[in-house]
């Protein structure tokens, strides 16, 4: 019987894909930025590792910025990341670096206009550089009736993909929509700090969400926005790229997705707080990840394709344009997945040092790899619902 569960589990392992890869970073991903072809990730850690992991599991590259990563994002060819110590970089697809520059305090967040020529830098102040390095210019954040002694400053940033917008959050509430050469169109506030901001492809559709419990969605063209009281502080938003769905991770672990202008359109508890969330492009898949170490995935109307037990808290999520990858950061491991499958469980790797083929082992290694690839693949199935 042995003999025959081996025979019947070493085809099905070695001929096996695994759906996921993750690789230990060195130390705590703060930020994951995807291609929008799900090519490769990049992960931007605490010890000021910037790692890019491909979807077949290699890491193509990891390079030290100097300081703790906050903040990384990618677009076509280019790969930005922000620090903690005010620093901007930009590399190529490949870890060459291109420049470094200095903002004025902690980066906090990054966004690119789609083809990459246009970064946009959230910090004390509200930066723009071109792919060139050249700073085009800078904005501060206006001190408000809520700002008190402190001095306001930039908490989130998005770029529209075609590069003619960006939106703002702040640490006081204030929300700026402007056109590419930094003149505002319109200004909205929020109660209390502004934790995350998103734009749809054209503009179209803003959406905002804070520490006031309220989610904001406003036009184009501004005016009173379309708000609705979410019950706890929202910590993460994303928006679908053709402005149909909003989704927003909460204190206290919900995860509610939206239809702007319209209604709540489902909710998930998780059980803890939900500190990142991200939607495909036409909202085909919804991935978040909470404190409580869980990856998960779901589909536009809110069933749960399948979850992950990363084993430490996850602190981001992105999803590829078409939601056919997922990258996540959890503790010191950064994660790729090809969602189509429930995780199949990968080697370990690390970012520096090769792994091994399980079907290429040899002696009583390789049977026991075999076997636990088997399954792995079958607690991965189980996991789905």
């Amino acid at each position: 019987m042995i003999i025959a569960l081996i025979v019947a589990l070493v085809p099905a392992a070695a001929g096996a894909e695994a759906s996921y890869h993750g690789v230990s970073t060195g130390g705590i991903v703060n930020d994951v930025a995807i291609t929008a072809d799900g090519k490769y990730m990049v992960a931007g850690t605490s010890n000021g590792g910037i790692v890019c992991l491909q979807r077949d599991g290699t890491v193509s590259w990891n390079v030290s910025a100097g300081s703790s990563v906050a903040a990384v994002a990618v677009a076509g060819d280019y790969v930005a990341a922000g620090t903690e110590g005010g620093d901007v970089l930009l590399f190529d697809g490949n870890g060459g670096r291109y420049w470094t520059k200095s903002v004025a305090g902690s980066v906090r967040d990054l966004a690119f206009a789609g083809d990459g020529r246009s970064l946009a830098v959230a910090a004390d102040r509200i930066v723009l550089f071109t792919n060139l390095g050249k700073e085009e210019w800078n904005r501060a954040m206006q001190p408000g009736a809520r700002s008190g002694d402190t001095r306001p400053y930039v908490t989130s940033v998005a770029f529209t993909n075609d590069g003619k917008f960006i939106v703002t959050g702040s640490s006081n509430g204030a929300i700026l929509f402007m056109n590419r050469e930094g003149k505002l169109i319109w200004e909205g506030l929020a109660r209390s700090a502004v934790t995350a901001v998103d734009a749809s492809r054209d503009g179209s559709v803003v959406a905002t969400g804070g520490r006031d419990r309220a989610l904001q969605v406003y036009g184009r063209a501004g005016g009173l926005p379309w708000a609705l009281p979410t019950g706890a502080p929202i910590l993460a938003l994303a928006l679908s790229g053709d402005g149909r769905l909003v989704v927003v991770g909460k204190e206290g672990g919900d995860v509610e997705c939206y239809r702007p202008n319209d209604a709540l359109l489902w909710k998930n508890r998780t059980g803890s707080n939900v500190p990142a969330v991200d939607v495909s492009r036409r909202g085909e898949a919804v991935a978040a990840g909470n404190t409580g170490g869980t990856v998960y995935l779901w589909n536009s109307n809110g069933d749960v394709r399948w979850s992950f037990d990363a084993d430490a808290a996850v602190s981001a999520v992105a999803l590829s344009d078409n939601g056919d990858y997922l990258a996540a950061g959890a503790g010191e491991r950064a994660f790729i997945f090809r969602t189509a499958e429930g995780p199949v469980t990968a080697i370990a790797e690390g970012t520096e040092g090769a792994t091994t083929d399980p079907a290429q082992a040899g002696g009583a290694g390789a049977l026991v790899g075999l076997l636990a690839v088997a399954a792995a693949g079958v607690a991965g199935r189980l996991r789905r619902r």
